[in-house]
């Protein structure tokens, strides 16, 4: 199988950077007709491909499909989700005769007559392809008008042009990158401002002897070197960071969104209603192998790079950080007098799930700032101690709702 790497936790920009070029290289895109898939022993055939434009790369070949191609198996083929992960897991000739079925249509053996009609559709196969004729990976089955002119290297890319052309140079602290997403956060300490509505009196459970944070982070934030700030790690200090966040296989869209970031705990609040978020859709593509050309990138590069010079010019200025901050401290100061029993309802609400609830409930008590703003505090750090990259980033996303939720409660 193709030994091109998925994903990772708490990656430096270096490594992260190394990953996608190392995927690019391995990368295959096709529209391919129905017809010309076949599920054998759970793995999906690609036959019927023409060699690519290149001349090189042969786009037939066997393809390991991962959890989100599975997905999008469920959702375009009408197959429940559930039942075909239970096939994969225990039948893999189900798993075959289901899809081949709904794929290929059914015909008699005896007359050639068509019992069930092939699926007419043809769908955008997004591939890593395996090194010397190995099995490669089936990364996402979509709508052939799923638009991909700018994948996460290139989208990194145009993003990191946008920052230097408004004249900022950031820190990257976290780069985590799944079969799903990749996610980038910048950090701009220079831009900081005091909150002690946020910090005063809150305790960081991480530290020497505290709760350890997931992916090796404790020992990576130690490469980036001191800033002023962070030298001085008791201060309610708060400075501006924000979050890129892409998608190659069906998330729809990249966005990004200012970050207000503690020193105290490296704890961070998105601020996801003042964000972009773009839709990734184009035109129907044709058939066969699919590659953006070099003025389409260029274009949607520039575009890219232009909206994030416009938010970096915006977001990174003392007062809209003053104002993010004022904002959530009108809210933070609200007291929460039964832990116990307003920390769980509030965040399984929010969609955690009852032993996601014991963790954040552990770092609220840890924290010692009985608020609304030490359960924010509470779902941000818990975050951090997550292995599985969706889902922490997801648990994030929660702080400001915790922070709401628990306000107006």
């Amino acid at each position: 199988m193709s030994a091109v790497q998925l994903a990772a936790r708490n990656a430096t920009a270096e490594d992260l950077v190394k990953i996608l070029n190392d995927q690019k290289a391995h990368k295959l895109d096709v529209v391919v007709p129905a017809l010309n898939m076949r599920a054998q022993d759970g793995v999906i055939a690609v036959k019927g491909a023409e060699i690519s434009p290149d001349g090189v790369t042969s786009l037939n070949g066997s393809y390991r499909p991962t959890e989100i191609f599975d997905e999008g198996l469920s959702a375009k083929l009408g197959i429940p989700r559930q039942y075909l992960r239970k096939m994969r897991e225990e039948r893999t000739d189900l798993y075959d005769k289901n899809v081949n079925g709904w794929l290929r249509g059914q015909v008699d053996p005896a007359t050639g007559a068509t019992i069930h009609a092939a699926d007419e559709r043809s769908f955008l196969l997004r591939l890593f392809r395996g090194d010397n004729g190995d099995e490669g990976v089936a990364r996402a089955f979509l709508s052939d008008r799923y638009g991909i002119t700018m994948d996460n290297l290139d989208i990194l890319t145009a993003v990191m042009k946008g920052i230097r052309d408004a004249g900022q140079q950031p820190l990257v602290r976290v780069t985590d990158l799944s079969e799903r997403a990749m996610r980038v956060r910048f950090e701009f300490p220079d831009v900081n401002a005091l909150a002690p509505g946020l910090l005063n009196g809150y305790k960081s459970p991480f530290g020497e002897g505290g709760v350890k944070r997931a992916g090796g982070f404790d020992e990576l934030r130690q490469q980036y070197g001191a800033h002023h700030i962070f030298s001085d790690d008791t201060a309610p200090i708060a400075f501006m960071g924000f979050d890129l966040r892409n998608s190659e296989t069906g998330g729809g869209a990249y966005s990004l969104s200012p970050v207000v970031e503690m020193v105290k705990c490296t704890n961070g609040w998105t601020i996801t209603r003042e964000g972009i978020r773009k839709v990734h859709l184009g035109a129907r593509l044709e058939q066969g192998h699919v590659r953006a050309s070099a003025q389409t990138a260029r274009k949607a590069g520039e575009l890219v790079a232009s909206e994030t010079q416009d938010a970096v010019s915006q977001w990174l200025t003392t007062g809209y950080l003053e104002e993010l901050i004022a904002g959530l401290e009108a809210k933070a100061s609200k007291p929460i007098t039964s832990a116990s029993e307003t920390v769980p309802a509030i965040v399984q609400g929010l969609g955690f799930s009852e032993d996601e609830a014991k963790g954040v409930l552990d770092m609220f008590i840890l924290s010692g700032q009985p608020t609304a703003g030490g359960l924010a505090q509470a779902v941000s750090a818990f975050a951090q101690t997550v292995e599985d990259v969706d889902r922490a980033y997801e648990i994030e996303l929660a702080t400001v709702p915790a922070l709401d939720a628990a306000a107006a409660a």
